[in-house]
């Protein structure tokens, strides 16, 4: 019995093809296919998660509003009377936030979450301008 398997594994063996040059190629420029794409990289917030949201604000004034922040840089503040602002954002660190309300021009901001979990965002040009920030999803 088992001169007949030996037998029927050599039978296999020489019938096998050999890999050719062709073969051998295509499986080379398969391996050589570059990585896909990294997925987009999402904007991080001072909070550790991601910059897009909804949030309760409440300015150096004491006004609260609610900020509805788009991962598209698109925001939309619906102010406690009801009414609506839209604006423009961007971000080049977690900690730095600049805006635009339509209309107006550009403002930067720094943020910080301290020691007590309280978020604070103050204006770049106006130190005396801060504002708190509290996340309401995530």
């Amino acid at each position: 019995m088992r001169k007949f398997a030996l037998i029927a594994v050599f039978a296999l063996t020489a019938c096998a093809e050999p890999a050719t040059d062709e073969t051998m190629v295509e499986e080379e420029v398969a391996a050589e296919e570059p990585a896909p794409e990294p997925a987009e990289e999402v904007a991080m917030a001072v909070d550790g998660m991601p910059m897009a949201g909804t949030f309760e604000i409440t300015n150096a004034d004491g006004e609260t509003y609610t900020q509805v922040v788009n991962e598209d840089g698109t925001y939309t503040n619906t102010m406690a009377d009801g009414s609506v602002v839209d604006g423009m954002w961007s971000s080049e660190s977690p900690d730095q936030w600049c805006g635009a309300l339509e209309g107006e021009g550009v403002e930067c901001s720094t943020e910080m979450v301290d020691e007590n979990g309280v978020w604070t965002s103050t204006s770049n040009d106006d130190p005396e301008d801060v504002t708190t920030i509290v996340r309401l999803d995530g």
